[in-house]
Parts: C-alpha cells; structure tokens; sequence
C-alpha cells in the first residue's frame, strides 16, 4: 500500500514537471520563432495581420474549457498583475496536482476518506494562494513607490516637457514594478492607442487605489483644462496623507491583530504541549470519534474566530 502511494506521488510531481516544461517550452519556441519571422525577407511577402498570442493553455481543450467558464481571463490578469510567468491552464493544472497530493497524503497518514478530503481541500487551493500573495506584494510594492514617482512626473512637467515626454522619464527612471507598468502605457500610446484608454488599461492591470485617483485627476485635467502639474503634486500630498492615515490605523489596530494572534496560537501550544509532556492523557481524545469530532469543531471555531478578528482590524481607507 505504502508503494503505491509513493508511486503515485512520483507520478504527480512528474507529471507537474512536464506540464511546466510544455508550457516553458511553448514560450521558448514561440519567442524564437517571433525572431526567426522578423529577421526573415519579407519584401514580396504578403501583408499579414499580427496578432497576439492569447491562448489560455497550450492544451487545446483545457484552453477552450477555461474560455467556456469564463475564468481564464480572471486568472490571467492575476497571474500578470503577481508577476509570475505562468498561463492559467498551468495554474488549474498545479491545482490539481497538490489537491491530489493532499488527498494521497490524508489517507496515507489516516487511511480515512474524510482527512483525506481534508488535504484535499487545504492542498488544493496551494498554488493559487501563492499567486495572490505574489500579487498583493507586487501591488504593495507598487503603491510604496507610485508617491515618488508621481514627484518625479511634477518635476518633469514643471520643467516643460509633454505628459508623454514626462510618463516616459518615468517608465525609465522610476523603480519597478512602477516603471514596468508606466512603461507599458507609454508603449500603448506610441503604438496608436488613445491616451484615455492607456491610462484605463494601466489601471485595469495595477489593482491600486492611488492609482485610481491619478488617472482620474489625468483625464478630468484633460476635459476641463488647468495646470496639471498643481493637480498631480495635489494628487500625491492625498496619496501620502492617506499612507500616514493607514500608518496609524495600523498603529491603532496593533494591539487588537497581537490579541488575535495569541488567541489563535494559544490552543495548538497547549495541544502540542499536552501531546508531548502527558501523551496517555490526550490520547483519548485521538482514538475516540467524539474526541477527533471535539478537535475538527474546535478547528472549525478557530477559523472562525480568525476570520472575525481579520474583519474587525482590517480598515479600509
């Protein structure tokens, strides 16, 4: 028994390896076929319509399966916005992998279907709790930086240059993710697209407050005139008071998030205490059903109770 749950773990994680592959794979060839095609003749050659590469997944059905739900776009934009260079087929597909991880693990440890399903469903959703993770980072970083490099865009239009001339002094000095991005809305201008819509589109791919209120000063300058140097220094005076506010929301709330947090560690320390120093006397509450039912209920109040305590000191500004 143990044997075929090891070889069916090797068979997940190699399975997950040739899905990376396929996918890091399909990039590869598909970037150099892109530099083979520019570096090709093309005098006589027909004129072509470039079209970008929106596939979902490298697997043909998976890619027609998440464009029917409607989620692959979701994912998509999520996976951009946390940095990470993956399509959303090889997201589903990590998903499944570490659910069935967790389910061979569950009933390898318990030999019992409902750990298992446990494992299941705490393993399962794994990966994609890592990619927002990596994308409320990526936005934190974004909105730590985006103040100075709303000073250096003041500094460039006091100085005399275009919005464009100033967005591009942006995209090349400021630090990243911000320059990234500004680099991108710069490139989409360049290439035709209305300004209104490059700003539009930045703001669809930055989920950043801040970044709201300086593209909605930018478009009502736009309609209605006015010095828009005064109205962007104006717009980041507001975007560092509203920092300082948070800062002392975050002092405020301090004392509430560490009650919390020793509420929530205070029972699995006197459960791993009582499991080391007197293991006869909790061993009771292991082999018995209404023991393993108390500890899944107290489980399912402690989550509970993190969740409460998370909706009580999280305020939003």
């Amino acid at each position: 028994m143990i044997m075929l749950f090891i070889i069916l773990i090797a068979a997940a994680v190699a399975l997950l390896v040739v899905g990376v592959g396929v996918e890091r794979g399909g990039a590869v060839a598909r970037e150099l076929g892109e530099r083979l095609r520019r570096m090709a003749p093309q005098e006589d050659a027909p004129l072509r319509e470039v079209e970008r590469d929106r596939r979902l997944s490298v697997i043909p059905w998976l890619d027609q399966a998440l464009r029917n739900v409607r989620v692959g776009e979701r994912l998509e934009m999520l996976l951009y916005q946390a940095g990470v260079g993956l399509r959303a087929g090889s997201l589903i597909m990590l998903c499944v992998l570490f659910a069935v991880g967790g389910y061979i693990i569950g009933l390898a440890m318990s030999h019992r279907v409902f750990p298992a399903i446990v494992g299941l469903a705490a393993c399962g959703p794994l990966p994609l709790l890592y990619v927002m993770q990596k994308k409320s980072q990526r936005m934190r970083a974004f909105a730590r930086e985006f103040p100075d490099a709303l000073d250096l865009l003041v500094t460039a239009l006091r100085a005399g240059l275009s919005f464009t001339a100033a967005m591009q002094i942006v995209a090349e000095e400021a630090p990243e993710p911000v320059r990234g991005e500004f680099a991108v809305t710069v490139e989409e201008q360049s290439l035709g697209l209305d300004p209104r819509e490059a700003l539009l589109n930045l703001t669809r791919r930055v989920d950043v407050l801040d970044l709201r209120f300086f593209a909605t000063a930018v478009l009502l300058q736009r309609e209605t005139g006015g010095n828009l140097a005064e109205v962007l220094a104006n717009t980041s005076a507001l975007i560092r008071d509203r920092f300082r506010v948070l800062g002392d929301i975050a002092t405020y709330t301090a004392q509430g998030k560490i009650t919390g947090l020793i509420l929530v560690c205070l029972p699995i320390f006197i459960t791993l205490f009582m499991l080391v120093l007197t293991p006869n006397f909790f061993k009771p509450m292991l082999d018995s059903d209404s023991g393993r039912f108390a500890l899944w209920f107290a489980a399912g109040m402690q989550t509970a109770g993190i969740l409460a305590v998370r909706k009580i000191v999280n305020i939003r500004v």
